[in-house]
């Protein structure tokens, strides 16, 4: 059976959490609906949907497709690979991918052009591809910047960077510097040196 993009896979849990989605072996994505110890999982990566089904259950408590197919339980397709994330790859022009969510407030070592005190500042939280990219972008700031990593959730890694009150225009102007989803040493010390007219 088959939804509008594709066949539904139904794996275990277990299979899962070692093996990823049944369709690409990404490791993370997000959860539509749960029931009956069903779960109809998208993969972040491919976008593609599976049912994840727990310890016990043979066959899909949601229903899929127009026909409302309820899909049973099966190998995992790649079972024997383990799970992956992203690669860890940089920009062609340099730098490194930084997708910014806008301006807010968040705790940060200080600011990113005077130093300041740790605490609550404006700051931009930024989606960076992997750890090791988050901690070369840290290192872009010098200060005023941290990585926010939990291990329970390894691909949705961020960049925290925050400014004082008196250096609010300089963090807009960053987040106005990274809106093509790339952050550099120089789009830094620009935002760090910009002046209001």
């Amino acid at each position: 059976m088959t939804t509008a993009t594709q066949e539904i896979i139904a794996v275990s849990v277990t299979e899962y959490a070692a093996f990823g989605c049944p369709y690409c072996g990404y490791r993370s994505g997000y959860s539509h609906m749960s029931c009956q110890g069903t779960s109809s999982q998208t993969c972040g990566d491919c976008g593609k949907c599976c049912a994840v089904l727990a310890e016990g259950v043979t066959e899909s408590a949601i229903g899929f497709g127009k026909a409302c197919y309820h899909p049973g339980l099966q190998d995992h397709p790649r079972r024997g690979t383990p799970s992956h994330g992203r690669e860890d790859k940089q920009p062609a022009g340099g730098g490194e991918f930084f997708t910014s969510r806008g301006l807010g407030l968040e705790n940060t070592p200080g600011c990113f052009v005077c130093g300041g005190k740790s605490g609550l500042h404006n700051n931009i939280a930024a989606f960076v591809r992997t750890k090791a990219a988050g901690e070369r972008v840290v290192t872009m700031f010098e200060m005023g910047a941290r990585l926010d990593y939990r291990d329970f959730e390894p691909d949705r890694i961020q960049v925290k960077v925050g400014a004082c009150g008196a250096h609010f225009p300089n963090l807009a102007q960053l987040d106005r510097l990274v809106e093509d989803g790339i952050v550099t040493k120089d789009k830094v010390k620009s935002a760090q040196e910009f002046k209001e007219d």
